[in-house]
């Protein structure tokens, strides 16, 4: 049984267009102002480069292997805590991936490509789809499965079965004219799986003209209550209790009557 709490931390940067370089060095800050003995560490989408959808995009990306990762692991390692976001990637077939990641201060990592990929802004015609569903990682005691930004309007590809997770991450760009939706999806989603929901967004305005809203990231409970949001610092901060969890999911199990489906991807 799980007794202690996690903490999770998530960093709402205005991401430096472009500049993988600058956006490292601004998370090296950042990282500064994290409490002490926080768990995990959870960054925007693409958060080194930008929701970035052209040519440009390609000159970009990196392996697995590549310098984001080996900084984030070494990041990892130093400060004990997990890491969790996405990054601009590629592999031997030469497809660009917007690949998410959760990065573990033991050296383990799991890679998720993005599967709903945002065609309205032709993400499909820069990126591959990925092909498998996110899988779920076992962290410090708690299931944590994550997922990245237009996934999140899709609740059967979230659904969660038998209370196979316990935390739901979203990294996202999601812009400030559709504030209203994001914040609605994640408590929705939080409500419908009786789970914990973290959604870290970025902020500022990208060269498009793109605005992000500022306190755009939250953490909700499995109620659907905020318990994390902005106030003047970049990181937002939370205690996810699992014995709250488990004696809400015991006394209000809709869980237990789910309708049974097959995912196919």
């Amino acid at each position: 049984m799980i007794t202690k709490n996690l903490k999770i931390a998530l960093i709402e940067d205005d991401i430096k267009w472009g500049d993988k370089y600058a956006n490292l060095e601004q998370l090296g800050c950042n990282i500064q102002k994290v409490s002490n003995g926080t768990d995990i560490i959870v960054l925007p989408e693409l958060f080194t480069t930008g929701f970035i959808v052209d040519d440009s995009a390609r000159e970009l990306a990196e392996r697995n292997s590549g310098e984001t990762v080996k900084y984030l692991k070494n990041l990892a390692s130093y400060y004990n805590v997990a890491f969790a976001g996405s990054f601009l990637a590629t592999d031997d077939t030469g497809n660009l991936y917007n690949r998410g990641f959760f990065l573990e201060p033991n050296g383990d990592e799991m890679f998720y490509d993005k599967m709903h990929l945002f065609t309205m802004s032709g993400e499909q015609n820069v990126y591959a789809a990925g092909k498998k569903s996110s899988p779920i990682v076992r962290f410090r005691g708690f299931n944590i499965k994550l997922i990245v930004c237009y996934d999140l309007r899709f609740p059967v590809f979230c659904r969660n079965v038998n209370n196979a997770y316990d935390v739901l991450i979203v990294v996202a760009n999601w812009p400030k004219v559709r504030l209203h939706p994001w914040k609605t999806l994640l408590q929705a989603r939080a409500i419908e799986n009786e789970c914990f929901v973290c959604g870290v967004n970025r902020c500022g305005t990208d060269p498009k003209g793109l605005e992000y809203a500022t306190g755009a990231s939250l953490i909700v409970d499995f109620k659907g209550k905020i318990i994390g949001e902005r106030t003047t610092s970049p990181i937002i901060e939370a205690e996810l209790s699992p014995a709250d969890l488990a004696r809400f999911r015991e006394k209000f199990p809709a869980w237990r009557d789910a309708d049974e489906f097959i995912l196919k991807t």
